[in-house]
């Protein structure tokens, strides 16, 4: 008697999509990738480098987590407590950037209109609903990860356990806090590395500006820079130590043009006495070398920030003089007609106010009815120095052919963005 066994036929080619998953599945059931913290076998770990919540897998992320799979299975294979430890980040800039743009679209506000802990909501809110699809990715390519050790860079343990060790280093002396230049997102408000800075060459202009000598009335120091904008910020001038054309001024003082004050000559080899008039203004705060000059002589790091500004149109500029709020701010707008503008500014420090227009030229202004320089920052902006206190500033526009509406607008206490703006930078220590 014979015995014949049916056998389903196989498939002429190999299709993942039926296989892997079934098999993936059973992994996950049987507990296949979990790891006993309490085995005595020899322990082997990977930390998987984190994807952003809002990423997708691409062909780097495919080639990075084969190489630690295969690798985890290894060890598998040879006997050791495997743990290969899964997470996720939050991408904080690029789920922040991605929120915001849907409340202003969907709602019409900002972060500041909903305050920080509305805003966080909001984030892991969306993260919720939109992030995630990377992990399921991961699974798919059929990572042997211990998923039940998941890890979010944004979960409240995750972040005790991160401020924890950095406070242990810092006792331990291991790591320091110290003053560095970093790359400054002004809309977002925060910091970005370099891989997050695109640089793009830019044709820019010399401005010559004259620093008097303090014990020399008469006798000046004329810097060119391409930062005018900085001024205030200023905490030195310097020149190259072998310059003859310097070397009795070293060691004296001259006045900064712009919020009065006396800052120091000092010589330093980083100077290039080719470029310009040999003579740099030092704004350790604004620039790498410029920091770095300053660490080395010990200059105060004084930085220009918070610009406030508001409005995009004359009717929002409008409905914002109407709103008591906006009058509360440091910079208050007495009266504005079609060419001029009158502002009391109240300024704990020396700053200054900046106009920004689409003029180049044209602006003069009046600080506490004494003429003061217009400080052509670039194409964009104007710039009027103050001291520290209460000062009135009159603004006017005198175009040499045209006759143009002033389209000017008051910073108070909120940040928003738009057009043309007066805006208030101030120093720190």
């Amino acid at each position: 008697m014979r015995y014949y066994i049916a056998m389903a036929e196989l498939p002429k080619t190999y299709d993942p999509k039926i296989v892997e998953p079934k098999w993936y599945q059973r992994w996950l059931d049987t507990d296949a990738f979990r790891a006993d913290a309490k085995s005595t076998k020899h322990a082997f770990s990977i930390v998987i480098p984190p994807p952003n919540i809002t990423g997708v897998l691409t062909l780097g992320h495919v080639l990075n987590n084969t190489i630690q799979d295969i690798l985890a299975r290894r060890a598998r294979m040879q006997g050791h407590e495997v743990m290969w430890l899964p997470g996720m980040d939050h991408a904080g800039i690029g789920t922040q950037t991605a929120v915001e743009k849907w409340l202003r679209k969907n709602e019409g506000v900002t972060r500041h209109d909903l305050g920080r802990e509305e805003f966080l909501r909001r984030v892991l809110e969306w993260q919720d609903k939109h992030g995630g699809i990377i992990i399921q990715q991961l699974k798919r390519l059929g990572c042997s990860c211990d998923w039940s050790r998941q890890r979010y860079t944004f979960g409240a343990d995750y972040i005790q356990a991160v401020e924890k060790v950095f406070v242990d280093l810092y006792q331990k002396g291991l790591i320091y806090r110290g003053r560095r230049m970093i790359n400054w997102d002004p809309a977002a408000q925060t910091a970005l590395s370099d891989e997050e800075v695109i640089s793009k060459p830019q044709k820019g202009s010399l401005y010559f500006v004259r620093y008097e000598v303090v014990d020399e009335p008469g006798r000046f120091l004329e810097v060119a820079t391409t930062r005018p904008e900085t001024i205030m910020a200023d905490t030195a001038v310097a020149v190259h130590p072998n310059d003859k054309r310097y070397t009795d001024l070293v060691g004296k003082q001259v006045w900064r043009p712009l919020a009065r004050e006396k800052l120091p000559i000092i010589a330093d080899e980083a100077i290039d006495p080719e470029f310009g008039t040999g003579v740099l203004k030092v704004t350790p705060a604004h620039d790498k070398v410029d920091f770095e000059v300053g660490q080395r002589h010990k200059l105060p790091i004084e930085r220009l920030s918070d610009m406030l500004a508001l409005g995009s149109s004359p009717v929002q500029f409008r409905a914002q003089l109407a709103d008591p709020a906006a009058r509360a701010g440091t910079i208050s707008v007495k009266r504005y007609d079609y060419n001029s503008l009158r502002l009391t500014v109240n300024a704990p420090t020396a700053g200054y106010v900046y106009v920004a227009d689409g003029f180049a030229r044209g602006w003069r202004a009046r600080v506490d009815g004494r003429p003061s320089p217009v400080l052509r920052a670039n194409m964009a902006f104007k710039a009027v120095g103050v001291g520290a206190g209460k000062h009135e500033i009159r603004l006017e526009y005198r175009p040499v052919a045209f006759q143009f509406a002033l389209w000017a607008y008051a910073a108070a206490v909120a940040l928003g963005s738009g057009g043309l703006v007066i805006a208030w930078f101030r120093q720190r220590n």
